[in-house]
């Protein structure tokens, strides 16, 4: 839904709220608990009134979607953002599947008619069982504060605003910079519109999405007092890449998968030896497995690997 529209000259920034984001936030904040450290107290409040099933449905739809974020690009788009949450999974459900599978196959994904009604059918039990309470008070709550930035931005103009909305975006003159696991630059007087939104859940998270000229931002909420702790997924990435040996593990898959025996052999270690340093580096998330015949294989996992300095620089800046 649209909360106001601010032009600065021939840039317009529109402020919008979409209930479904919101909903498909805390879904992502509950398949990856352990690094939304914002977010704790809600977290340890609702996991005592989620079943066991739907949590792991939950976690089964986060692997096929990374991490619901995938689904997240349905409600930046008409109709969906307009809807409440009960009118948009009802859209989405009558969407046939080919259309689904254009934002899937974006990011080289696919889903069957099967995982497309899981999917349908998680978001419509968890927004009846839990988030039907929690979007009375956050919906007119988080329209407040785009109201708020909206009004601020007659005060200082809406890319000076943009520079305050993450403390990792960066706007020098007219240029937009995102850092994440790489510098974003955009040119603001060369986009169709900015559109900026709110959330509650996806801190310490610098979403971005653009495309066709129309770059999406999204200003973090925090409500919950922050906690000195560190994300116990960070601490086990540096567990995992603090030592010689499997680095040398990482360094021998850039050639491509690989064996627990061919392992034992390249680094003349024991398999049993390479099994433990294997499941250390695979419960990190640095390496995926898969069976081959009767061998499993093991991969580096690029994004993972990518995203470390960016993990590190979200904690260090949060």
């Amino acid at each position: 839904m649209n909360i106001g529209v601010y032009y600065q000259e021939d840039i317009k920034g529109e402020f919008m709220f979409s209930p479904l984001f919101e909903m498909l936030a805390a879904l992502h904040v509950i398949s990856a608990p352990d690094h939304h450290l914002d977010r704790l107290k809600w977290i340890e409040t609702t996991a005592g009134t989620i079943s066991t099933e739907l949590i792991r449905d939950i976690q089964y739809v986060s692997s096929i979607t990374n991490q619901w974020l995938i689904i997240m690009d349905f409600s930046e788009m008409n109709p969906y953002s307009d809807l409440n949450i009960k009118d948009a999974i009802a859209e989405l459900q009558r969407l046939n599947l080919y259309r689904w599978n254009k934002i899937f196959r974006s990011y080289n994904k696919c889903i069957n008619n099967s995982e497309k009604n899981l999917i349908i059918n998680v978001m419509t039990e968890f927004y009846n069982k839990i988030f039907i309470n929690e979007i009375k008070y956050l919906q007119p709550f988080l329209i407040r504060i785009l109201k708020k930035e909206l009004n601020e931005c007659y005060k200082e103009g809406l890319l000076n605003r943009i520079n305050k909305i993450h403390e990792r975006i960066e706007v020098n003159g007219t240029e937009i910079i995102l850092h994440k696991n790489k510098e974003y630059h955009f040119d603001a007087t060369k986009l169709n519109k900015i559109v900026i939104t709110a959330s509650t859940f996806m801190s310490p998270h610098l979403l971005m999405s653009e495309e066709k000229g129309i770059l999406g931002l999204t200003k973090l909420v925090v409500i919950e007092e922050k906690k000195g702790v560190v994300p116990s997924d960070l601490v086990l990435i540096f567990k995992a890449l603090g030592d010689e040996t499997r680095l040398k593990i990482l360094h021998e898959m850039r050639k491509g998968p690989v064996s627990t025996q061919s392992l034992a052999l390249a680094l003349k270690i024991t398999e049993a030896g390479i099994s433990k340093h294997l499941k250390l580096l695979f419960t990190a998330g640095l390496v995926e497995k898969y069976r081959h015949g009767n061998y499993i294989h093991y991969i580096i996992c690029k994004d993972a690997i990518d995203y470390i300095p960016y993990n590190l620089y979200e904690y260090i800046m949060r």
